[in-house]
């Protein structure tokens, strides 16, 4: 229905009603012509204003009339309050029922020019936004009495829902409506209690949903992509960007790593499968960066484990943050097991050099154990070369050859 335009009638102007009804010997302000009302399209507004009008036209057959009626008031003339004019003009309670009229139809027309929010048109708008098969659900009229409110009082249809949803959660009420949307009651939640964090809308929420689901089901965890997973995580504080990091940098990692160190990586990312590992990474309260860090330790413990050297995360994380990955850890710690001679070289000089050492040497490039390898190098070769045959290794491929009369180094 189209909201009617705004009236240009003033009452009390050109009509004996003012805005304070006299009684005989009161004084009335001067008179002024009629402006007539613009017309509506209310049909309970046009009734009202008929009966005005016909009021009218009875009683006001002529602005002399009126006026000399009035006047008559004024000098006490055309009997009291309650008498007739027998010349055409109102009563004092004709002036109070014309009054009345006027004030219905104004009541009416306030009315009649209130917004109003259709439920066909509720439906459809929360049909783009929830989905087809959600604005068909039972909740519905309930949710619609909530926001017809807010809206009425001057709030967009977006907006209204959203003030719904808390008018509901703190009514208690439309439990199958707050319950889909607890991701952002613990985000507000969060706030309140000092995290610095914003608090998505209805809209923003669903579109964040949408995106997570399309990063798990790239990932092949389609699984996981329903609403009251991904609603879990967003109200763990888990970002898009999150959950995709987690997703590339720390699932995947394990998804793809090699069976040696998958079979490391499994005691501290425990799994029955794939789904479940996902799982337990994504709501987890470790963040992407924290477990991709985690993930590059265990790889470093990982290479150290195929050549039999024992390492603990302290170390294992220092390794890591060198920059060594699994492929240069293993690497690293073939050499350092090639070092295991120099420990014996160095009893024999009753000097030590421990497997820390010979990790410092490789790992850090620590100059002291560097030089005290030299040393024993430098020290072992003049030994074998004061014996009789030649020397055919070299300790600067970490050990002689095992031809060598020499022996191994």
């Amino acid at each position: 229905m189209a909201v009617p335009k705004q009236s240009t009638f003033t009452y009390g102007l050109g009509n004996p009603l003012q805005t304070k009804i006299t009684k005989p010997g009161q004084t009335l302000p001067t008179t002024k012509k009629v402006v007539p009302r613009a017309a509506v399209d209310s049909k309970e507004v046009k009734a009202v204003k008929d009966a005005a009008a016909a009021t009218q036209i009875a009683f006001d057959a002529s602005d002399k009339a009126v006026k000399d009626y009035l006047a008559g008031i004024n000098t006490g003339g055309g009997g009291g309050g309650g008498g007739g004019g027998g010349d055409g003009g109102l009563t004092y309670d004709q002036q109070l029922a014309l009054q009345k009229q006027q004030q219905d139809a104004d009541k009416l027309l306030a009315e009649s020019q209130k917004k109003v929010l259709a439920l066909d048109t509720f439906r459809a708008t929360l049909g783009l936004i929830f989905g087809k098969d959600e604005a068909s659900k039972a909740y519905v009229s309930k949710l619609y009495d909530l926001t017809s409110g807010f809206y009425k009082s001057g709030s967009t249809v977006e907006e209204a829902m959203n003030l719904a949803l808390y008018q509901a959660e703190n009514d208690k009420v439309i439990p199958e409506f707050t319950t889909r949307f607890k991701g952002i009651f613990a985000l507000r939640d969060a706030k309140q209690a000092g995290a610095a964090l914003q608090v998505p809308t209805i809209a923003e929420f669903f579109a964040t949903e949408a995106k997570m689901g399309e990063v798990l089901r790239t990932a092949g965890l389609g699984d996981l992509a329903t609403e009251t997973f991904l609603g879990d995580i967003i109200g763990r504080q888990k970002s898009v960007n999150e959950v995709a990091s987690l997703i590339s940098d720390v699932f995947n990692t394990i998804d793809y790593a090699p069976a040696e160190l998958k079979t490391t990586l499994s005691t501290y990312f425990p799994g029955v499968d794939r789904v479940s590992l996902a799982k337990a990474i994504l709501t987890g309260p470790e963040g992407a960066q924290a477990l991709s860090q985690k993930i590059k330790g265990v790889s470093v413990i990982s290479a150290g484990q195929q050549y039999g050297m024992a390492i603990d995360m302290p170390t294992a994380m220092d390794i890591a943050n060198r920059g060594y990955g699994y492929g240069e850890a293993l690497t690293g710690f073939k050499q350092v097991s090639s070092l295991s001679r120099a420990g014996d070289l160095a009893r024999i000089e009753n000097k030590t050099f421990t497997q820390q050492q010979a990790q410092d040497a490789i790992f850090k490039q620590d100059s002291a154990n560097l030089g005290q390898i030299a040393g024993l190098k430098e020290r072992e070769e003049a030994r074998f070369a004061s014996q009789t045959g030649a020397i055919k290794g070299s300790f600067s491929t970490q050990y002689l050859s095992k031809n060598s009369s020499a022996g191994q180094f």
